[in-house]
């Protein structure tokens, strides 16, 4: 009797049971979704590291609000000279260690690494903008945010997307180590996609901090919202010494 039960069991099992072919299918119509997700799971990531980059470049604004309003107005300086101490530490030297007592993160911080830097280390990837400072005659390494009469215009910190910035594997700056102090003095280092020696850092283009403090994203040079002049509209190229 109890054997007859357990073939009984048995049957039913069976009938409850998926075929082979039921099983392919099943499995076939999850591969199709997983394809189709993909490139939306793809898109939602990069829009998630693009925002995170947009709030880091809000709080390097913010920190150097904090420093100005502790340094006359002023900027923090650019260039390797400026040390917060004696030490031969690349990390104590140039406007991110500048920053450091008002942002709280030294430059091997995660806020000055851009999260979709082809690169996962931590390779600082923003520059400070020095062009304009750099042709005044004589040369400053700094300026008062009261000078800067277009603040919505003018690029103060942004994405560095040419590789003569950065050392191997990513990029072709002959140097030991990673440049913890970059700035656009001498080459111009917001270069986009399309361009010689320039790439787009997300999917939408590249973040740009304005000295007014607010964050946008350009796929491509923009002449009538990026100037790096503080009280002309100009490009990189066209800014001189006057």
């Amino acid at each position: 009797m109890r054997l007859v039960r357990f073939l009984e069991a048995l049957v039913k099992v069976a009938r409850r049971a998926f075929s082979l072919v039921e099983i392919l299918v099943v499995i076939g119509i999850i591969a199709v979704l997983m394809a189709l997700l993909a490139p939306v799971l793809t898109v939602a990531n990069e829009s998630a590291r693009a925002g995170r980059c947009g709030s880091q470049l809000r709080q390097m604004g913010q920190a150097i609000f904090s420093y100005a309003a502790s340094h006359r107005g002023y900027t923090p300086p650019w260039g390797g000279m400026f040390r917060i101490d004696t030490s031969d530490d690349p990390l104590s030297r140039g406007w991110i260690a500048m920053l450091w007592r008002y942002s709280g993160a030294k430059a091997n911080s995660p806020l000055y690494h851009c999260p979709a830097f082809g690169v996962d280390d931590d390779t600082v990837n923003y520059f400070l903008s020095a062009r304009w400072e750099h042709l005044q005659s004589p040369e400053v390494h700094s300026i008062p945010l009261s000078r800067i009469h277009l603040a919505s215009q003018f690029l103060l910190v942004a994405e560095a997307t040419t590789p003569r910035v950065y050392i191997p594997p990513f990029g072709d700056y002959k140097a030991p180590r990673d440049n913890t102090d970059k700035d656009d003095s001498g080459h111009r280092d917001l270069v986009f996609f399309g361009d010689a020696g320039g790439y787009n850092m997300h999917r939408a283009g590249n973040n740009v901090l304005f000295a007014d403090g607010h964050v946008q994203t350009f796929k491509r040079h923009d002449p009538t919202a990026i100037t790096y002049c503080p009280d002309r509209m100009e490009d990189w190229g066209e800014v001189t010494g006057r």
